[in-house]
This record gives structure tokens, sequence and C-alpha cells, in this order.
């Protein structure tokens, strides 16, 4: 009889913490690829093709957010005859403007009410820090444009894509708008196909006991096995890769995102890389946490803002994060001034 659940010992917790969804990232495993296919098994998710001039910005090391983005417009001096007066120089690169492209993730707030924000292939978790809520919930402009210009994961993406550009069918970015959906941690799961079988099926929160894993073990893996059978094999083009679901209530299973299937994508689940080449299961195995002893919580939850970082902004209480980060740049813009200034006298 196959063994259903696995307690892994610490060091293995701890080594399979930090995930990444992708770290080859394939064209087929983008969003906006399998998505149309995929759209009624799916999360609901609006896609928006991003423009070249708000990828030039989002790729600039320059902190400004857009001016729709921000919660109060740009102070404007005015003339003794009421015209404004502009700062030619600056006002451009001090605050983009992207009205069209604004408006329309401000729509899809507006429709969702709340949003979680990707790019092709990554969320920009590694940004959480700066968001108002610690997390990846927008319900702001502000807060959306924060994220992407924080993440170092979206700014790999878009290089990703550039690397495409020379290929025989160019990907292009976007920006993924999935609305917003308080999921429980123990309805989340990470499944494994090789050579278009499924194989492996991996609680993906490693970091807590959830009893509902064990009384339901033999439903769950019924359950993804009914998706992966009726609504993906032979459907996706890969034979190697993984995908998340979310099975938030009996015979009711969605697919979250595909990704590629390679060391990666085995870090933080409860499968290691080399088990996943080496064995195939009928039924595939499940894998889950069976009790409590010696699981360790995730680093994440406990070192999300850089050190150097949070010691400054505890000095600025006074000030919103944002405000401290333009507020910086200014004054170096203005030291790289009056050093050019100097210079040229």
């Amino acid at each position: 009889m196959q063994e259903e659940f696995f307690v892994p010992p610490i060091d293995t917790i701890g080594s399979n913490l930090n995930v990444n969804m992708v770290s080859d990232l394939k064209p087929e495993c983008s969003f906006p690829s399998w998505y149309p296919q995929f759209r009624k098994d799916s999360l609901e998710a609006t896609v928006l093709c991003i423009p070249n001039d708000v990828l030039k910005y989002l790729e600039d090391d320059a902190f400004f957010l857009p001016i729709e983005a921000t919660k109060e417009p740009p102070e404007i001096g005015v003339w003794a005859d009421g015209s404004p007066v502009i700062n030619e120089e600056h006002s451009s690169e001090l605050q983009p403007t992207f009205p069209v492209f604004s408006q329309k993730i401000q729509d899809t707030i507006d429709e969702y009410g709340a949003v979680f924000v990707k790019s092709n292939w990554s969320s920009p978790s590694d940004a959480t820090w700066v968001a108002p809520t610690k997390t990846l919930k927008c319900k702001t402009l502000e807060e959306v444009y924060l994220l992407l210009k924080s993440s170092d994961r979206i700014a790999k993406d878009l290089n990703n894509i550039r690397n495409h550009a020379n290929r025989e069918i160019p990907l292009e970015s976007c920006l993924v708008l999935k609305e917003w959906r308080d999921i429980n941690p123990c309805t989340e799961f990470r499944c494994f196909v090789v050579k278009n079988e499924l194989i492996a099926i991996s609680q993906r929160d490693i970091s807590q006991y959830h009893s509902y894993n064990e009384s339901e073990k033999y439903n769950i893996r019924t359950d993804i096995k009914s998706l992966f059978m009726e609504h993906i094999k032979d459907r996706f083009p890969l034979n190697d890769y993984s995908f998340d679901v979310i099975r938030y209530k009996k015979e009711k299973v969605k697919i979250v995102d595909f990704g590629s299937l390679d060391e990666s994508s085995a870090e933080g689940t409860l499968f290691t890389y080399e088990e996943l080449l080496n064995q195939i299961n009928d039924p595939p195995e499940f894998r889950f946490i069976g009790e409590e002893i010696g699981i360790q919580p995730k680093p994440l939850n406990h070192f999300c803002i850089p050190r150097e970082i949070n010691e400054f902004f505890q000095s600025n209480n006074s000030s919103t994060l944002l405000d401290i980060i333009q507020r910086e740049v200014e004054n170096q813009r203005k030291e790289q001034d009056r050093s050019s200034s100097n210079i040229t006298n």
C-alpha cells in the first residue's frame, strides 16, 4: 500500500522555502499563452498588454509613480495671467503619465474590487514589503504601480521577453490582474507532470500542518487527477511541467498557474527534483504534512523588509514609504545638479 503522507525532517523543510514558480521561463508557461485555453478551469483574470512607454518607465531606475496613481496631483505654479508654470526639464521625468493604460487598470480594479498582480510568469512577491498591506492585494493604482516598480521578479520577466523579440513567435509583455480571493493555504497544491502523466501532488504550504489534508487526502487526489485527465492532459503543450491549483470545495478545483519542471519548481514542496524524475506513480502520490512536530515557520513571514530600509523608515515614521523614496531620489538629483553646476563653473 502506497504511503499517502510524508513528514519531512526539519532540515528538508528549511531548504524548501523561498519558492519561485519559475526559473526557466518557458513561453508555454507565460500566462497569456495558456490562459485563453484554460480560462473556464482557472481563476478569473484580466490580461492587459503593456505599452512601450510603460515598459520604458518600469525599466527606468527613477522611482516616481505616474500622475494618475498618486494621491495628490503635482504642485504647479501659476503665472500672473493664470497660465500654469511647467518645468519642461523635469516635469515629464518626475511625473510620467499613462492615462489610457492606467484607466484600464482602474476599470479592472473597479470591476473586481481588489486584484492580485503578476506579469507573464511571476508575481511581485519580492516587493510585498513596500505594499501597505504587505500582501499582493491591490485596491488602488498606487499599489499596483508600486509593486511593479519595486520587484526584481517583474524586471526579470520583462528582460526575458526582450530576449524573445527576435524569435519566430515573439512574446508580448503583459500585466495580469486576477480577481482577488482570500485563499485558505490548506487548499493550495502543486502538481507535477512527467511524460504527460500526473505523477505527484504536494501540499503547497509546507510551514503548517493542516488536518483538512489528512481527512480529505483521497478526495483531494481524486479531484485533482480528474481535473488533469479531463481538462489538462494532451491540451497543455509541454510533456514535463508543473501546475498549481486550489481545491476550494469537493469536486471544485481551479488552475492557478503553470510552470516548468525543474529544481526550482520542486523547491518548497515535499518532493525533490530527483524523485520526480525517477519515479512514476499511478495513482499520483500525494504528500502532505502529517503532524505538527518539527514544522518551521516560513522565513519570509518574518524577514520581509530589508534591514537598512526598515531602520530608515522607522526614523521617518511621519511619512509614507513612497514619500521617503521620492524625497531621497529628489535629494540625489539636486546633489547631482549642484555637482554638474560646479564642474561647469
